[in-house]
């Protein structure tokens, strides 16, 4: 069976949130054939950043720029794409998501607002730079938008036909540049929600997904959320998942897994019980959800390293033996009152 073994060797995203703000790297390893820096303009609003922090009117055009530096010795062909900001399913800020399926709170994403072409050539040993052209809402906003400027490494086209046999191991290069954009020094107040609640998987392992939402135009940059689950009207702890550090793009949602601890999905009623923490306040959940059947056996029958429940077998045995012992004591019985007559 062929078999196609991928090594993401670099999914360097040049911003990352913080302490409240970003601290962004741009720096190529000595394996990278390429780097990128952003070309800070005059309205940068933080000269110490390295990716652009921007503060513009609405309506109001600009071209910004980015600067590709090839240090090899040949021609290198780089994707490119300016990409909204969310936030995937590990509560990390991702700027590689390119479809069109955002939150329904984000009314103006990066993607819409920057234009840049789609691919570009860098010659060997040499430096080119690359125009991004910004176009605000017309309509003023209060909040921040947020995105990213995406670079990787075009795949040449025998390595494509290389694919074609064997074990194959490719390595790829990818730089993003954060892009923050603000029209005022107004800052949205955190508006958290919590949505859907659904059995899932993870990895082929029982998982509940609960929607976390982020309603604010603003970046969370630390959070803390504590769930656990019961049976509805119950107050022991079936299951429990706690985690720390997670970050939040602005009007986004993700789904926080509880983890089901490799047993079956049981059909039945439940509660889940969520905090999450961020900037000193506390929002909390009590929310009532179902796990149906039909959907228990559909996870159960595929999941990977299952737990057998034996708790019917059990029920079973019990109830056979009790039986057992009754015919036992009855037969016994008749026996005892025969001898006496």
């Amino acid at each position: 069976m062929k078999r196609k073994i991928i090594g993401i060797v670099g999914a360097f995203a040049a911003v990352f949130l913080v302490c409240g703000a970003f601290q962004s790297t741009v720096k190529a390893a000595t394996s990278m054939p390429y780097s990128v820096s952003a070309v800070l303009p005059d309205n940068q609003m933080d000269k110490t950043k390295t990716y652009f922090d921007l503060k513009m009117r609405p309506g109001e055009k600009q071209m910004i720029e980015v600067e590709l530096t090839n240090a090899a010795d040949r021609d290198i062909t780089v994707e490119m794409s300016a990409n909204t900001a969310i936030t995937n399913d590990n509560g990390i800020v991702d700027y590689s998501y390119m479809g069109h399926k955002f939150d329904k709170t984000l009314k103006h994403p990066f993607s819409s607002l920057a234009k840049m072409g789609r691919e570009t050539t860098i010659p060997k040993q040499s430096s080119k730079r690359v125009q991004v052209a910004l176009t605000m809402p017309e309509n003023g906003f209060k909040g921040t938008i947020l995105g990213g400027l995406r670079f990787n490494e075009k795949e040449a086209e025998n390595a494509k036909q290389k694919k074609a046999s064997g074990v194959q191991i490719e390595n790829k290069y990818a730089f993003v540049v954060g892009v923050v954009l603000q029209e005022s020094d107004e800052k949205s107040k955190e508006n958290f929600d919590l949505g859907n609640i659904k059995p899932s998987q993870v990895n082929f392992r029982n998982v509940l997904k609960a929607n976390v939402q982020n309603k604010a135009a603003l970046i969370v940059p630390e959070m803390e959320i504590k769930a656990y689950v019961t049976k509805k009207g119950g107050k022991k702890v079936l299951f429990e998942t706690n985690k720390e550090h997670l970050r939040m793009a602005p009007n986004s949602n993700f789904n926080y897994g509880i983890s089901w601890d490799n047993k079956p999905f049981k059909p039945g009623k439940y509660t889940l019980h969520m905090q999450l923490k961020a900037s000193d306040k506390t929002w909390k959940w009590k929310k009532d959800f179902e796990i149906e059947r039909k959907e228990a056996k559909k996870f159960n029958d595929r999941a990977v390293e299952l737990e057998k429940d034996y708790t019917m077998y059990y029920i079973i045995g019990g109830a056979i033996l009790v039986l057992i012992l009754l015919v036992v004591v009855y037969l016994l019985g008749r026996r005892s009152r025969r001898t006496k007559s």
